[in-house]
């Protein structure tokens, strides 16, 4: 391990090995485990487990008013979003996105990588999924997938 920190920015970055999640995915979509956590205050763990997909064509991550309302999250006012089902108007919520890495080899028990706070989006409840997991989170990932269903994401 090990950390820079860039000229332009008060940040650190650390790094060394990524953490990784293999699983196999549903034939026609791809769901992923992971946990919803409210924005603040950072050093909070708690929040609840979700399950979402992952759609590289999405921008934003989002969560359904269900999830939103569990978590206890409020809303930041509607803003127009542009899909492929049409254009509206759709509440914002800010949130965290955890995931746990596979624990082979990790010391028990181990903790969720958190990515930074996101402003997402309200998704329609929906029975499969909970959660949307967008290019602002999957951008900071590695992702890879096999014609037989094996995926990866690594992070970190």
């Amino acid at each position: 391990f090990g950390s820079r920190r860039w000229r332009t920015s008060r940040s650190t970055w650390a790094f060394g090995p990524m953490l990784v999640i293999d699983w196999t995915r549903e034939r026609r979509r791809i769901l992923l485990p992971l946990m919803v956590l409210r924005p603040f205050p950072a050093t909070d763990l708690t929040g609840a487990d979700a399950v979402a997909l992952l759609d590289t064509g999405s921008s934003i991550s989002g969560i359904t008013r269900r999830l939103a309302a569990q978590l206890g999250l409020a809303g930041l006012g509607k803003r127009p979003l542009r899909s492929a089902q049409g254009e509206g108007q759709v509440e914002r919520y800010a949130f965290r996105i955890g995931l746990v890495a596979d624990e082979a080899g990790l010391a028990k028990p181990s903790f969720p990588f958190v990515f930074d706070e996101v402003i997402g989006i309200e998704l329609a409840n929906a029975f499969e999924f909970n959660a949307l997991l967008g290019m602002d989170i999957l951008g900071q990932c590695e992702f890879s997938m096999t014609r037989q269903g094996g995926c990866r994401l690594a992070f970190g």
